[in-house]
């Protein structure tokens, strides 16, 4: 017998659309990305067409590849790695920094790393004239996360240690350990390396030339970016939520990769805003019809407030009150004035 029920919705689109409604853009873009990425390396390497490799970056002038690069992923190791270290406290970074701030933190961090990498691969191959340093490759999503770890890292006070997996270690020394255990496994790259010393010196302040004021993101998100800002998942700067996008994780201990990401996010709020804001953490706006009042609302039911009056006494009060108007109007009545002639 047939059934006129709705067939059951497809659990693939049903996971992808819930998370590009729980996703802010620029972390779902770059994930997206990283994504489709993976997929064509199974016909050809994308590496080739976009990872930061001195020989087309320099003698070719594919520049672009220096911006582009950080988006590229190659094999499942690393997406699993990039969606279970950078979806979740990513988009919660966006959230509390906006959108803008966000995307300019990860292009810096990227284009930075680049940069060096290049240098470094340029130095090496005049030094040992050894042509492979001009085939090397600095590519994917963790040239970025490990310039933010370091960064949180740097600020961490003297003594503290951070939990990998089994051990603890100096949180100072946390970006090198977690290089070790990629070592470990297989992903080498000199790229990362690169990537901890740009996160050092931008958490010393060696790299503050870099950094953008708020007011200049607002600018862009009014010009350049204007057709970004009316995206689904885009955070403007004055909606940025600030601290209570990590609320759910200030109940934890805060020794993840979630409390890492907040204290990373409260200082640079700390060091760009001067005032122990976060950059987008400006309130909104508040509605200009709407009635604006200074006087305080308390409950209107039976109860007492706190330091108020009891209801006996208020309901004596108004006895008394009703009383001294009756003993005024008899006496008015009384009185020789108010006779008729």
């Amino acid at each position: 017998m047939s059934s006129n029920a709705p067939p059951p919705p497809n659990p693939v689109l049903s996971a992808y659309e819930q998370f590009v409604r729980d996703t802010p853009l620029v972390t779902r873009y770059s994930m997206t990305t990283l994504f489709v990425s993976w997929c064509l390396s199974w016909f050809f390497n994308p590496d080739f067409s976009l990872g930061n490799i001195p020989y087309f970056t320099i003698y070719k002038l594919e520049l672009y590849r220096i911006i582009l690069s950080p988006l590229l992923c190659q094999n499942a190791f690393n997406l699993i790695f990039a969606y279970l270290s950078f979806v979740e406290s990513g988009k919660r970074l966006e959230f509390s920094m906006g959108s803008t701030a966000f995307a300019w933190l990860m292009v810096t961090l990227g284009c930075m790393t680049n940069c060096l990498f290049l240098i470094l691969c340029m130095g090496m191959y005049h030094i040992s004239n050894d042509e492979g340093w001009l085939m090397a490759s600095s590519s994917g999503i963790w040239i970025v996360l490990f310039g933010i770890i370091s960064i949180e890292c740097s600020k961490a006070p003297a003594g503290s240690k951070r939990r990998l997996f089994f051990f603890e270690v100096p949180t100072t020394y946390y970006p090198l350990a977690l290089f070790g255990f990629f070592t470990l496994l297989g992903s080498f790259s000199v790229a990362y390396l690169v990537s901890i010393g740009v996160g050092y010196a931008y958490g010393h302040g060696k790299l503050n030339f870099l950094k953008v004021s708020q007011s200049r993101f607002n600018r862009w998100e009014e010009t350049i970016l204007a057709n970004l800002t009316h995206r689904q998942g885009w955070v403007v700067g004055h909606a940025a939520v600030g601290d209570a996008a990590w609320s759910n994780e200030a109940q934890g201990s805060g020794n993840g990769m979630g409390g890492m990401f907040q204290r990373l996010r409260q200082q640079m709020g700390d060091e760009e805003s001067g005032l122990g804001r976060a950059p987008g953490s400006v309130a909104a706006p508040t509605d200009p019809a709407a009635p604006v009042s200074t006087e305080t609302h308390f409950p209107k039911s039976g109860g007492q407030t706190l330091g108020g009056t009891s209801r006996r006494v208020a309901a004596d009060s108004r006895l008394a009150a009703l009383e001294a108007a009756e003993r005024r109007s008899n006496a008015h009545a009384k009185s020789p004035n108010s006779e008729n002639p």
